[in-house]
């Protein structure tokens, strides 16, 4: 849909083309390291002047100076915005946090002296804040100077206000929100001693309304009960955790890490006996612990079905419908939907004749599991991680083939990469509220670039494996960019969990040298005139769509129509529409996804 008047969508820009690089240096490994950061974090008490700052620094703010996320490039521009907001926010007493400073070493030559630092801002609300620096050496008139080129400021806490990461164990009873769970639709309700009976409602004013039940959702309600404000988060499914259920393969589980997806709050959401990989089953035991261990105010089987902004109130006047015929009117200052940017529209190729094919033809999205076809033959259009998914679920039912047509070369990664790089990170050792301050500080630019220099490394140990896919027709990406293909394209690489072994074994053919052109009585004709037979293809093609869609659903395509658009980056390298305000004054309380400061 059209933006409507007044509406101004940010521009994309790719990750890719931030003016960010890593600096190359040389540090002795006997520098003091400690004493070089105390030192430029002393001098930033004063203020920071352009003289102090590296000709490539980038600064990234979380909050704490701007309010919200912004990242800033180059000497002068950092310069005049440090000291534009320093006047409003007055930050100060920076210091060292005690051994937190090391030299940073990322290969090739590229090395700075990096320490952790807490400071202090006072205005218009005071707060505690955290930050990072890294310093590289230049000549100065008088020697060695230590220059700034990476700077980044988290907010950590508002002074008077909880600890946001301090949710604890509690049962909920609703008082938070001034609302009685009623799992029985013709079950009365009561708030403020006033009953609300079935039909049309009128419940109290709420600071915040979550759409969505999933991980995204509960961390955001966990959130906002630890800083003790009004809330209620909404799930359209049963249970929480059934879209994990409902609408996945049977065995889906994540490419990620446990402990790269626990969730706030003590103790932790999957404790020592899940797997590495959590799968569906794991996910959604692990969201029912979350929501019951820590009282989360949830309303399963509820639908967000309309909102509108109520000028007198200043706030959203929200319709909800529970149990498909239970209606509850509320009014909330904010809402946020938390309700996935995936599985929007699923992408099909059509090809002609496609009334020929005698087989089934489906979506991933649509798929279960092999079980209808068990001992027959398939083929999976697409190579990313769900087509590798679906494969291996082809080979477990003793399909007699099972053929990848791979459109593209695809960046590919070994289980054990991702290891590497992030369980020194999150692991079980670390509370994850700091493994999530260690990497999310950093400016997303900079973390796409770590991210490829840690992969390059470990993809140069892994020759053989590589050279044995290829070996098999499979077209590969070895030093790929990860964070370019999740902030410009959301995916399209594939994380192997054992999938590879299938087609390095021959039990997966792949066929990357010709693409569909036609359907046969019996399957797919290619554009080199071979035929691939075939009881059912399955498209592992991705999804298209926008979250302005969802949004139009509830808000109506006039609202919808002027909000950013979600993902992707904007000029600064931050993500559009995610974390932050959708860009219209008169729309500041609704968000995507929000840190309210």
């Amino acid at each position: 849909m059209a933006p409507t008047e007044g509406a101004y969508p940010t521009p994309a820009v790719s990750l890719t083309k931030h003016p960010a690089t890593l600096p190359r240096a040389e540090i002795p490994d006997d520098i003091d390291h400690a004493a070089v950061a105390a030192s430029a974090l002393e001098q930033m008490n004063d203020r920071i002047s352009v003289g102090r700052l590296a000709e490539n620094v980038i600064w990234r703010d979380s909050l704490a100076i701007t309010g919200t996320l912004r990242t800033f490039y180059s000497p002068s521009l950092v310069a005049h915005v440090w000291h534009d907001l320093s006047r409003r926010r007055r930050p100060c007493s920076f210091k060292l946090s005690l051994g937190s400073s090391q030299v940073v070493r990322a290969g090739c030559g590229v090395a700075w002296v990096e320490a952790k630092f807490e400071f202090h801002v006072y205005g218009p609300r005071s707060a505690r804040c955290s930050g990072v620096i890294g310093l590289v050496p230049a000549k100065g008139r008088e020697g060695t100077e230590w220059k700034i080129w990476l700077l980044c400021t988290i907010l950590e806490q508002v002074d008077g206000w909880p600890d946001v990461d301090g949710l604890v164990p509690g049962h909920s009873t609703f008082a938070d929100c001034g609302l009685e769970e009623g799992n029985d639709a013709s079950s009365t309700a009561r708030t403020n001693g006033q009953a609300l009976s079935k039909g049309s409602s009128i419940a109290p004013l709420l600071d915040c309304l979550v759409v969505g039940g999933g991980m995204g959702g509960l961390c955001m309600a966990g959130r906002l009960k630890a800083l003790g404000l009004s809330y209620l988060a909404v799930e359209k499914h049963e249970q929480v955790g059934d879209v994990w259920l409902k609408d996945r393969y049977e065995s889906v589980k994540l490419h990620t890490s446990k402990e790269y997806s626990q969730m706030p709050g003590t103790p932790r959401t999957f404790g020592p006996d899940c797997p590495y990989h959590l799968t569906g089953k794991d996910l959604v035991d692990g969201f029912q612990r979350y929501a019951n261990n820590f009282g989360i105010n949830v309303w399963t089987s509820t639908l967000l079905e309309s909102a509108e902004w109520d000028g007198e109130k200043e706030a959203w006047k929200v319709r909800l419908c529970k149990h498909g015929e239970k209606h509850v009117v509320m009014h909330v200052r904010h809402i946020v939907l938390a309700t996935g940017n995936n599985g929007i529209k699923p992408k099909m190729h059509t090809y002609p004749n496609r009334d020929w094919f005698k087989g089934d033809i489906v979506h991933a999205g649509q798929w279960r599991n092999a079980s209808p076809w068990r001992g027959r033959r398939g083929i999976v259009i697409g190579s990313a991680n769900t087509a590798h998914d679906v494969i291996a679920d082809m080979v477990k039912a003793n399909f007699t083939s099972v053929t990848m047509i791979q459109r593209g070369k695809t960046f590919v990664l070994p289980m054990s990469t991702f290891g590497a790089l992030v369980d020194p990170v999150f692991n079980e050792a670390r509370p994850t509220e700091e493994a999530n301050r260690m990497l999310l500080a950093y400016p997303l630019p900079i973390q796409r670039l770590l991210a490829m220099a840690g992969i390059r490394a470990c993809a140069e140990q892994k020759e053989e494996y590589f050279d044995a896919l290829e070996a098999r027709g499979m077209k590969v990406e070895r030093y790929g960019d990860l964070w370019g293909l999740i902030y410009d394209h959301e995916g399209g690489h594939f994380f192997d969990l054992g999938s590879g072994q299938l087609i390095i074994d021959g039990k997966v053919k792949v066929r990357s040298d010709a693409l569909p052109v036609t359907y046969t009585e019996t399957g797919l004709e290619l554009s080199d005139g071979s035929r691939l037979d075939a009881d059912v293809v399955v498209f592992a093609t991705g999804y298209e769509g926008s979250m302005r869609y969802t949004a139009a659903q509830i808000f109506g395509e006039k609202i919808a129509g002027g909000l950013q658009e979600f993902w992707q980056c904007d000029a600064e390298g931050e993500s559009r529409g995610a974390w932050r305000d959708t860009g219209r004054k008169s729309l500041r309380s609704l968000l995507y996804l929000c840190v309210t400061w």
